[in-house]
């Protein structure tokens, strides 16, 4: 019996994991600027961090296998168009760019910092992942709403599951 065969990656995974990490950025506000926990600077940080972290990644991941499985990344454009800003920094210019759902799962994955100041009156913070492309000798900066990416993400796995891909007769063929 073969357990496996290839990484099991399905839409309600993917859904529960994005909503997982939807509820912990729309928790942070109330947690460490509006709340009447003590330990909102220590101990209670710094585990909010691993656990964000760690689900972020587990969601990058886990979209990008489900596109090495078959799936168009660059149908996702739109669904994530309003979540932020890609930027790229090269030749002292500033080029902003269009990002698909995979484009953002590839920035969470290589980034050399993440950072996200909390402040009061700010409830829904922007998270910012930089990293560099040792290729083109370049940087680049992802400033995105995590809330409004894990939101996209699940307006994409409804659109899609509502609207399979069709399979052309010479796909089928092959």
């Amino acid at each position: 019996m073969e357990l496996l065969g290839t990484h099991k990656v399905t839409f309600d995974l993917l859904r529960s994991i994005a909503i997982e990490c939807h509820a912990l950025d729309v928790a942070a506000y109330h947690l460490f600027v509006d709340s009447t926990h003590l330990d909102g600077v220590e101990k209670t940080k710094a585990i909010y961090e691993e656990l964000m972290t760690s689900l972020l990644l587990n969601l990058a991941i886990s979209l990008r296998t489900k596109f090495y499985q078959g799936l168009d990344h660059r149908t996702t454009i739109p669904f994530v168009s309003h979540c932020g800003f890609l930027f790229k920094y090269a030749n002292n210019q500033e080029e902003t760019v269009n990002f698909s759902i995979k484009d953002v799962c590839d920035k969470i994955v290589h980034a050399d910092s993440v950072s996200r100041y909390m402040e009061p009156e700010i409830r829904h913070p922007t998270t910012s992942f930089r990293g560099k492309d040792i290729r083109s000798n370049s940087t680049w900066e992802l400033s995105m709403s995590v809330n409004l990416f894990t939101e996209a993400v699940l307006n994409w796995i409804h659109h899609t599951e509502t609207n399979p891909p069709s399979i052309s007769c010479s796909e089928i063929a092959q």
